[in-house]
This record gives structure tokens, sequence and C-alpha cells, in this order.
């Protein structure tokens, strides 16, 4: 995640100079569009050869999200008088923190239904019930449950994991993108009066 996290410092310190010249609605609309794509490159991650294109998602992904994280705390500020500049400003940022909490809680649950539907089925009988049970809540579980088995046992209850993982990834990413797609559309329709602030 680190080149996606530069990344989107510099598109961070990027967008209000953008916005000078470009709406803000647009700008906000174009960095959403960019999110679509981005979460559209996870949702083709595979366990085979992933990691290249796990990277590049997030390397699209994170500056995408930096017109929204820079703009939006100003354009609640200043459709508010200056007395309650503080107010707002308070109000926004707990929005956001909410939204992210929210979102990571929710997409979250998502992959982690996904995974235990998908690994459930495909776990090699005869497993401890530990191992089992830890194979079947998360891929972490998964991992340290196969530190104490065979190698062969190990690898086959590791494969499923990691395929039952990539599947709830792109489970995920399909619903984020929808979830963006649909905040383009609401910034370019709400916010399409805003003018560039000069």
């Amino acid at each position: 995640m680190l080149p996606g996290a530069a990344l989107l410092v510099v598109v961070s310190t990027l967008s209000p100079v953008l916005v000078r010249r470009i709406r803000p609605g647009n700008l906000i609309a174009a960095g959403l569009a960019v999110q679509v794509i981005g979460y559209l490159m996870l949702t083709q991650v595979h366990v085979a050869g992933g990691l290249p294109l796990l990277v590049a998602g997030f390397m699209v992904l994170y500056p995408a999200v930096a017109p929204s994280m820079a703009l939006t705390t100003n354009l609640v500020v200043g459709s508010v008088p200056p007395e309650k500049a503080g107010a707002a400003s308070g109000l926004a940022t707990t929005c956001s923190d909410l939204g992210i909490s929210l979102g990571i809680a929710v997409i979250g649950s998502i992959g982690a239904v996904v995974y235990r539907a998908q690994v459930a089925t495909s776990l090699p009988a005869g497993l401890p019930p530990e191992a089992a049970a830890a194979g079947r809540d998360s891929l972490d579980g998964a991992v340290s449950a196969a530190r104490g088995l065979p190698d062969d046992v190990a690898a086959a209850v590791l494969a499923p994991a990691r395929e039952a993982f990539a599947g709830g990834l792109n489970v995920a990413a399909v619903v984020a993108a929808v979830i963006a797609a649909a905040a383009a559309i609401l910034a370019l329709r709400r916010l399409r009066h805003l003018p560039p602030t000069g």
C-alpha cells in the first residue's frame, strides 16, 4: 500500500491547486470515477500472480480518494457563516471518520462472509477441529492453523483459504466500485453549481 499512500499525499496537495481552475464537483467526481477503475482492478486479483495487480490497483485507488478528502471539509466550512465554521468543521470531520469506519466495517464484513462461504466447502476432511475452525474464520487463522500440520495437509488448508480470501476481496471491490460510481454521479449532480475557487 505504500506506493499508493505516497501518491495520495501528492494528489492531496495538488487538489486545492487544481480546484482553482476546475469545479470542485467535477474534481471530486473525477476522483470517484478513478476510484471505480482502481476497485475494478482489485476485482481481477487472484492468488497466482495477483500481487502486481493488487499494488497497481492501490496505486490507482489511493490517490483517487484525495480530491474528496482534500476538498469536502473546505466545501462544508465555506457553506456556513463564519461564526459557525468551527461547528461545521467538527461535523465534517466526524462524518468523514464515521463514513470511513462504516465503510471498512460493511465492506470488510462482505469480504469476510464471502471468504467463509467459499472456504467452508473447500477445507480437507479430517482436520483437527481447532484447525478447521481457524481456517474457516480467516486467512490469518488458516495460516496459523497450517503451521502445526504436516506439509501436505497444510498446503491443502492454505490453497482454498487463499482462493477464498481473493474471492472475498473481489466481491468487496465490486461493492466498493458500485458505491464509488453512485457517489461520483451524486457529486456531479449536487455540486455542479459550485464554481472554481479562483
